[in-house]
């Protein structure tokens, strides 16, 4: 048993460490060549004194980068040399802490876990270094680095849940929940990075739980809870808590009526969304984030409330349905919005500029815009939102992009914001005068078309 744990050790340790030490050893000729150059230059007359400390500067923390690799180096010789010398003699816990957290933290995990089975001395060395370096790089290659993080009381049988909870993710790992949740920020509803606490992960009980669900939707267990929809005054009203009840997946409320449907039918299959054959939420549905219809209204004096049931909306994914309450709720709930005069626009004018947006995938970015939000009401009304703002801009503004039942070839185009108008503008003037920083990124996004919408041209 413990020749094989030294085998597999071996195996992991020459597979991760050679290609390092072939892009180390040509980084090296490269910066050796850099410096010959370097020296036969007339440095004083060729380079600037700022360019020189700069230079000065790196080679001093480079060297001592260089310098505890050395050491690192020259230790695990040291250590391997001894242990073929004392080989009954040395215990597997006598192995330095840095040389062990070199072998461990670039190991595979795969070879980890079956180390961790090996002895008790693995398993207490893994501890720390699963909490404090593979979790956070399995975190940052999730892409959720800054977003998500996890209780540093978790016990290690929770960090290890943490662990494949995360690295779960597939292709895209938590690309989706990372954008949910800046939305949230954004929009003033979290504060970035959310924790996962051991009572999170207990939303899953075993791998195979969190397999079963739609991966945003197992992933947003997790987290949904963090996001709180308030109003200015403290009040509450709510969270975007996932729950999951027997079979039916429920947002905000744990009741029946605020459950919610994966892969919906559509409204109405040959809805005027584009010209062609098949639905654009069909078409670029994506499995992990799949079409949801959603029953959920805010109704103001009221609260949450929910529609009949072949009343409600298809929105393009799950994670689209959580940014649309986040908006409504912030919307009219919360207020402070300015809403620019509807103007109808020809999709097919100016080059077919709008006729682009509409028809492309309802998850696609634009130019300029932070999110997308897509959703089919059961009337016939299609609806894309575009947020023109981040959470590093002073306000919040999108535009809205309507297309009524019976006339596809219309679309009416919205703009909201909450800038502050600009000083000494009347009240009547132009939206685009009151709000310049709002006009400006519209500006950018809608092209050839913005004549139209900001500045009355004719189309």
């Amino acid at each position: 048993m413990a020749a094989s744990a030294a085998a597999q050790m071996s195996a992991a340790i020459g597979w991760q460490l050679l290609p390092q030490v072939q892009a180390y050893r040509l980084k090296q000729a490269q910066v050796n060549s850099c410096i010959d150059q370097l020296l036969q230059m007339d440095t004083a007359a060729s380079m600037a004194p700022l360019m020189v400390a700069k230079v000065s500067r790196q080679f001093a923390a480079v060297s001592e980068l260089l310098a505890e690799l050395a050491e690192t180096i020259n230790s695990t010789i040291a250590l391997t040399r001894h242990s073929r010398t004392h080989a009954q003699r040395l215990h597997i816990s006598d192995i330095p802490a840095n040389p062990m957290s070199v072998i461990l933290s670039l190991s595979a995990l795969t070879t980890i876990a079956h180390l961790k089975a090996t002895a008790r001395h693995f398993r207490n060395a893994l501890r720390p270094i699963i909490r404090n370096i593979w979790l956070p790089k399995a975190i940052e290659v999730a892409g959720v680095g800054g977003v998500v993080q996890f209780d540093n009381q978790l016990s290690h049988g929770d960090v290890m849940k943490a662990m494949w909870v995360v690295e779960e993710g597939g292709e895209g790992g938590w690309g989706e929940v990372s954008d949910t949740l800046r939305f949230g920020e954004h929009f003033g509803y979290c504060q970035l990075p959310v924790t996962v606490g051991a009572g999170d992960l207990q939303t899953h009980p075993t791998k195979t739980d969190f397999l079963a669900l739609p991966r945003f939707c197992a992933q947003w267990m997790l987290v949904g809870r963090r996001v709180a929809l308030r109003r200015p005054t403290g009040q509450q009203d709510g969270t975007l808590q996932l729950s999951l009840h027997n079979n039916e997946i429920r947002v905000i409320r744990n009741e029946p009526n605020f459950a919610i449907v994966i892969n919906p039918p559509l409204p109405k299959p040959n809805s005027p969304v584009h010209p062609f054959s098949q639905h654009p939420f069909t078409h670029h549905a994506k499995p992990h984030d799949p079409p949801v219809r959603c029953r959920i209204r805010w109704q103001t004096g009221v609260g949450w409330v929910t529609l009949g049931v072949n009343d409600g909306g298809v929105d393009a994914s799950a994670s689209s349905v959580w940014k649309r309450l986040v908006l409504r709720h912030r919307l009219l709930a919360v207020g402070g919005f300015t809403q620019s005069p509807p103007v109808a626009v020809d999709r097919g004018g100016r080059g077919g500029q709008l006729d682009r947006i509409i028809i492309q995938s309802p998850h696609m970015l634009l130019t300029e815009c932070s999110d997308v939000i897509a959703c089919e009401w059961a009337g016939g009304t299609c609806v894309q939102t575009h947020v023109l703002t981040s959470s590093d801009d002073p306000f919040i503004a999108w535009i809205f992009f309507v297309i009524f039942p019976g006339d596809n070839q219309s679309v009416r185009v919205y703009i909201t914001t909450t800038e502050a108008a600009a000083a000494g503008v009347r009240h009547d003037a132009p939206f685009a005068q009151r709000f310049p920083r709002t006009a400006a990124k519209v500006r950018r996004v809608l092209g050839p078309i913005t004549a139209i919408v900001l500045d009355g041209q004719a189309p």
